[in-house]
């Protein structure tokens, strides 16, 4: 999952809007620090604590991908 923020930068570079340029960084950058700590709880098999950390993960996948969306809610 850590790797994928390299595609979320390349991703990023295409932006325009500088808000949603800087909230992508701030994303990219939880992305990585959530990954690692997630790491703790994969070593000692903990899973309640795992399934925390990968609901996280995906929540800021999610809001990276809303920053992609550039069509108007009313189409």
């Amino acid at each position: 999952m850590y790797s994928v923020s390299d595609d979320m930068k390349a991703i990023a570079g295409g932006l325009y809007e500088p808000e949603k340029k800087k909230k992508s960084a701030e994303l990219i950058d939880s992305l990585k620090k959530t990954c690692k700590a997630a790491d703790a709880p994969t070593g000692t098999q903990n899973g309640p604590e795992f399934l925390a950390f990968a609901r996280k993960l995906t929540g800021i996948v999610d809001e990276f991908l809303d920053l992609l969306q550039d069509v108007p809610d009313e189409l």
